[in-house]
């Protein structure tokens, strides 16, 4: 009886255990092991068919079709209706004003993808008629790109040669050129002039052999290596341009940490990567308190803010990784999966997210197979994390310092807190302290900058006494000569 008692008491322990097991939020350790981490993102509400209205408050005639990408610009949020063949425009408070590409004409859209907007116009990779659709802010069409000046496309419909011109994803910079990712185009991205003419392929992967696969093709001939087939580099996935002009791509996971890169406008990779682990989502397959499935992380969207901060999908578990300027993993977000169907759950987020936004100090992000708009909310603790990354970025480090010490409330174990708050600390001149918060969060670059003037004030503080007790020393040992050799020579003078 006693042993059922024990059994009853502790059933509830362990269902809360195995619930923390699959559903609780994590990061990862400087070890690279996964460590159990507050909560970063909440949905806080999901658009869909049923919930859809109008300014006027009533319920728009609106059905989803397939969801393709989301762009948020000033008070309106942009949709792609892949097999709807449109667009749709909601406000800032995710309430539909209208859909445009349905009408026929050459504003008429067919399975459109990317989208992108600027001050002028908006912009769609128009995938089914080979083109990018270019709209002005009252939807109507104003222009088109098409396919490259170039051997790799065909120029027209009756070319047997060449592949069609198929946008996916596309980027404009504040200049109005514009950046596009093709279907089965492995050359790079394709930089249109702002005049629509096209200028060169861009920061194309390159291929990655493994040393076996090298050793290998050393031993095969020519007419072996043609049975084998090309090797082509890596396509890029989704791209996104910051307010300097960069662009930030992800890539397949074959490029293994070169899976998101920051290319500047000679298609040079310049990303730092100076965090705990790899830019590649999750690392390892989770065991233990915190449980994360197995299979590689598959980048399909990126989205950069104003001060260096970015977020990637991963559509292999419907992760959200955010990333700060140097590269360090901030936290991770959402799960694939529909148990339940609450949205302030995260193991009911998603079944096939597309894509996402910044908007607002939230994330959209659109879900192909349930059809809808997920918002996601920063909690306090993201919250605060974002804040000390943005002081730290404008280098407002006294603020960020303050930020990071409340993060360390919500968190005692994020190791990023202890790191930022000796990067402050060593600006103030703390140097002791500096050495302490930098060991706590295994940041060696910060410890050893701040090791070199605390040794400098040490020896400064030191070195007068150990002079002066040096010189001493001396003077001590000359007039210890001294006298002994008046001794002697006395001693001597007596004997004769």
């Amino acid at each position: 009886m006693k042993k059922i008692m024990i059994i009853i008491t502790l059933l509830p322990i362990l269902i809360l255990a195995f619930t923390f097991r699959v559903n609780a939020s994590y990061n990862y350790s400087p070890f690279e092991d996964a460590i159990a981490s507050a909560e970063a993102l909440i949905a806080k509400k999901v658009i869909d068919a049923s919930n859809l209205v109008t300014q006027t408050g009533d319920l728009a005639n609106v059905s989803f079709g397939v969801l393709s990408d989301v762009f948020a610009y000033q008070n309106e949020i942009y949709i792609s209706d892949t097999s709807k063949n449109c667009v749709y425009v909601l406000d800032n408070e995710y309430r539909y004003l209208t859909t445009f590409g349905i009408d026929s004409g050459e504003g008429s859209l067919k399975s459109p993808k990317g989208l992108y907007v600027t001050e002028d116009y908006i912009y769609v990779a128009d995938s089914g008629n080979y083109r990018v659709a270019v709209f002005d802010h009252d939807y109507n069409f104003s222009s088109e790109i098409l396919a490259p000046d170039d051997p790799t496309f065909k120029q027209s419909p009756s070319d047997t040669q060449g592949y069609d011109f198929k946008p996916l994803r596309i980027a404009v910079n504040s200049t109005g050129r514009v950046y596009v990712i093709a279907d089965q185009i492995f050359e790079g991205i394709i930089d249109f002039n702002p005049d629509g003419s096209f200028s060169r392929y861009l920061g194309a992967n390159t291929v990655t052999l493994s040393v076996w696969e090298a050793f290998w093709l050393k031993l095969t001939s020519e007419e072996q290596r043609q049975a084998q087939g090309y090797r082509l580099a890596t396509t890029f996935v989704n791209l996104n341009v910051d307010e300097n002009g960069y662009i930030y791509s992800v890539s397949s996971s074959t490029e293994n940490n070169k899976v998101i890169k920051k290319l500047n406008y000679k298609g040079t990779d310049v990303l730092i990567r100076n965090g705990y682990v790899d830019l590649s989502g999750d690392i390892i397959t989770l065991e233990g308190n915190v449980n994360v499935p197995t299979g590689s992380s598959e980048f399909i969207d990126i989205d950069v803010n104003d001060y260096g901060s970015f977020s990637v999908l991963d559509r292999t578990r419907g992760r959200i990784f955010t990333y700060d300027f140097e590269g360090n993993l901030l936290y991770v977000g959402g799960q694939i999966g529909n148990i339940g169907g609450a949205v302030n759950n995260q193991s009911s987020l998603f079944l096939s997210p597309q894509a996402l936004c910044y908007h607002d100090n939230k994330i959209l992000v659109v879900d192909s197979l349930n059809k809808n708009l997920v918002v996601l909310e920063y909690t306090e603790f993201a919250n605060l994390v974002n804040q000390a990354t943005q002081y730290y970025y404008n280098g407002d480090y006294e603020n960020a310092k303050d930020r990071w010490e409340e993060v360390l409330v919500l968190n005692t174990n994020y190791y990023l807190a202890y790191a930022g708050i000796a990067k402050a600390q060593l600006r103030e001149g703390n140097f002791e302290a500096a050495m302490i918060n930098a060991k706590l969060g295994f940041d060696d670059y910060t410890y050893s900058k701040a090791y070199q003037p605390y040794r400098y004030l040490k020896l400064t503080v030191i070195l007068p006494y150990v002079m002066g007790f040096s010189i001493a020393g001396v003077i001590f040992l000359i007039g210890k000569s001294i006298y002994k050799s008046v001794k002697v020579s006395k001693e001597d003078e007596e004997i004769d």
